[in-house]
């Protein structure tokens, strides 16, 4: 029974020796602690830091941390900071992925941000920031997220939208920043015969001239009705009777997609069939 307990104590220290460090605290002003699988500890100046840890400080307290790729991480007062993933090889497949979970942060990116700047994000309760070389700072707190670039540039993006910030530029990260864009403009009905629709979003609405087309709109006539579409690259469509087609704008140009009958276009005087589909 010793041995097998001896022998799991060897293994286990074997890990902790080959748990590669990521970083070391080095500078500590009053109460930090470190949790690391469930355990808090009370770290001291030099203490080593690895994947998964969580840094937090206390009232008037400060936590300096270097990465072995020479990133540098300053976790302020009444902060809690966790280094999510940490791997540095000198090659572009490091990585480094943090977390400001509360509280004040600064941070200049080493290495990792230069040779595999993809790899390398700072995430806070709503949004995640990458960089291009870069000094950066933000605060976290349960009513506001912030985030100031003081040199380079950063990608803040939230809901897959993203927004850069400047050096000398900062940004309170709001839900309301980062809503999709509405659908492009990309034409108007010119001319209804009969009765034309619009689905747009799942809603149909009943056409009518002058009403405006916006990306992924789908135009549909009835029986003995037809459309005429004016579009932004100064063509034109004619949608026939018992017809429908699918306006998209993808890069830079005009794209239809006949889904039912009979879809005509003009542009610089000439007119052709783009679709015919029963």
């Amino acid at each position: 029974m010793k041995t097998k307990v001896a022998l799991l104590l060897l293994i286990f220290n074997i890990k902790l020796l080959l748990a590669e460090d990521t970083g070391e605290l080095i500078l500590k002003q009053n109460d930090v602690f470190v949790v690391r699988n469930f355990e808090t500890l009370e770290a001291s100046q030099g203490y080593k830091l690895i994947s998964k840890d969580i840094i937090v400080t206390g009232d008037q307290s400060k936590a300096k941390i270097q990465f072995a790729d020479n990133t540098i991480i300053v976790v302020g007062k009444n902060s809690i900071f966790e280094i999510e993933e940490y791997k540095y090889n000198k090659s572009d497949d490091s990585v480094a992925t943090f977390k400001a979970k509360h509280g004040f942060f600064s941070a200049v990116t080493g290495n990792i941000g230069k040779i595999s700047p993809d790899k390398f994000a700072l995430k806070t309760k709503t949004a995640t920031i990458g960089v291009r070389g870069t000094e950066f700072e933000g605060e976290v707190s349960p009513s506001k997220e912030s985030v100031a670039c003081t040199k380079g540039s950063i990608a803040v993006t939230s809901k897959g939208k993203t927004i850069i910030v400047k050096e000398g530029e900062s940004l309170e990260i709001k839900e309301d920043l980062f809503l999709p864009d509405p659908p492009a403009e990309i034409g108007e009905i010119s001319l209804i015969k009969g009765i034309v629709f619009i689905i747009r979003n799942d809603n149909t609405i009943i056409a009518k001239n002058g009403d405006k087309i916006f990306s992924n709109d789908k135009i549909v006539t009835s029986y003995n009705s037809s459309a005429e579409i004016s579009l932004v690259d100064k063509s034109s469509l004619e949608v026939l009777k018992n017809s429908g087609c699918l306006i998209d704008f993808k890069n830079g140009k005009n794209v239809i997609e006949v889904v039912k009958g009979v879809v005509e276009q003009t542009k610089n005087g000439n007119k052709k069939i783009i679709g015919v589909k029963n």
